[in-house]
C-alpha cells in the first residue's frame, strides 16, 4: 500500500496501476496479484488508508479539546484529502463502487445530528476537495482558469 500511495502522490489516480505498483516493488505484476486480486481492490485499500488518516486526524482534533462535531470531522476529512493527490477522486470512486472508504461515511454520519446531514457533508467535502484538486492540477499544467474562478478568488462570487 505504501507503493500505491506513493504512486498516487507522484502521478495521480490515472497512473495508479497494478503494473506500476509491481514495478516500484521490483516484482512481476503476477506476484502482486497474489496479494491484491485487481485494481479495484487496490483502489479500495488506498481509499481505506486515506480514511484511516482522516479518522486519526479527527481523533486528534477531539483530543485537543474539539467537540467531535460534524464541522470538525468534515474539516479533518478535507485537510487529509487535500494532502493526497486525487484524494477526493479516490474516495468518490471507492464509495461509488462500494469497494472501500466506508469509514469516512461512518465518521461523518456519526458526527452529524442526522444521517441525512452526514450524507450531505460527505458529498460537500468530496465535491469541494475534488474541485480544489482539479483546479490546482489544471493550474500546475498551465491551463488558464475562466472568469468565474478568477472572480471567486477575488472574493466577488
Amino acid at each position: 500500500m505504501d507503493a500505491a500511495v506513493a504512486i498516487l502522490q507522484d502521478f495521480g489516480m490515472g497512473d495508479l496501476s497494478m503494473r506500476r505498483v509491481a514495478a516500484v516493488l521490483g516484482v512481476q505484476a503476477s506476484a502482486l496479484y497474489w496479494h491484491v486480486p485487481d485494481k479495484q481492490t487496490l483502489l479500495a485499500r488506498v481509499a481505506d488508508r486515506i480514511v484511516a488518516e482522516i479518522e486519526h486526524a479527527a481523533a486528534a482534533r477531539r483530543g485537543t479539546g474539539g467537540d467531535g462535531g460534524l464541522a470538525e470531522a468534515a474539516e479533518a476529512a478535507e485537510e487529509v484529502l487535500l494532502r493526497h493527490r486525487d484524494g477526493a477522486e479516490v474516495l468518490t470512486t471507492a464509495l461509488a463502487l462500494g469497494l472501500g472508504g466506508l469509514g469516512l461515511h461512518r465518521l461523518l454520519t456519526a458526527a452529524a445530528p442526522t444521517p441525512a446531514e452526514g450524507e450531505r457533508a460527505l458529498a460537500l467535502v468530496l465535491g469541494t476537495v475534488s474541485l480544489r484538486q482539479q483546479r490546482a492540477q489544471a493550474e500546475a499544467l498551465g491551463v488558464a482558469t475562466g472568469p468565474d474562478v478568477q472572480r471567486r478568488r477575488a472574493g466577488v462570487l
